[in-house]
């Protein structure tokens, strides 16, 4: 079954095949923008994004395999399960007797963090079935190298908001984006704001943020993404 995204503008389309009694994911990326670099060369940086991700500690599902065809990118991955989104329909659920969970992905992006790594902090892109996630996405390669070259093709009109949306998966404002992409999977979870204010200043990534502020930058972060979103302006 092959299925897309419906959190993302990203034309990335997702199968589950069985290969030799193992369950994988076949993930085929296909490039929306014009990019100025050859699709190996994108490949190469796709790789290279995922082995900063893995030497940071950030647990990601093993690759079988992966190849270049005429017109996308292919790879063949370790099938980690349902993400965040499929297996908890409803964001509150989480902050609902599954905060072990909220916590393990948190973890997630501290190790990220630490290692002054971008990373796209949706719960979408986190895996598994309790408290030990895995984190699946790096496409498009949130690189420095990768975000210039995104933005030296981007029309005027798009710039801007392709850098301040691009800023958004720095560290400094992972733990307002975590909050932030909850509203994209549900328009009340902003009454999950709370909590997740309590579980990232548990966790250290916040520090003396009132919780007025934190709202009102994890808002702020989504309203710029909806816009992205709204006027097509693809990542990749």
């Amino acid at each position: 079954m092959s299925t897309t995204n419906p959190f993302s503008v990203n034309n990335t389309r997702i199968r589950r095949l069985t290969v030799n009694g193992e369950s994988l994911v076949e993930k085929t990326i296909t490039r929306n923008a014009p990019l100025p670099v050859a699709l190996d060369d994108l490949k190469a940086e796709m790789d290279a994004y995922r082995g900063q991700l893995t030497a940071a500690g950030v647990p990601m599902p093993r690759i079988a395999d992966s190849r270049v065809t005429d017109s996308s990118i292919v790879y063949l991955c370790e099938d980690g399960g349902q993400n965040l989104v499929e297996r908890y329909e409803r964001p509150e659920l989480l902050t609902n007797g599954h905060t072990d969970v909220l916590t393990s992905a948190i973890g997630i992006l501290k190790r990220a963090i630490d290692a002054g790594l971008a990373i796209d902090p949706h719960i979408k892109n986190f895996v598994g079935g309790d408290a030990g996630l895995t984190y699946v996405d790096f496409s498009p390669p949130l690189t420095e190298t990768y975000v210039e070259a995104r933005c030296s093709v981007a029309r005027d009109t798009e710039r801007d908001i392709l850098r301040e949306n691009f800023a958004y998966f720095t560290p400094y404002f992972l733990p307002y984006h975590f909050a932030g992409d909850f509203l994209n999977v549900d328009r009340s979870a902003d009454s999950l704001f709370p909590a997740l204010h309590a579980l990232l200043t548990d966790a250290g990534l916040l520090s003396s943020v009132p919780l007025e502020e934190f709202v009102s930058r994890a808002s702020a972060i989504r309203a710029l993404e909806d816009r992205r979103l709204q006027e097509q302006i693809y990542l990749i």
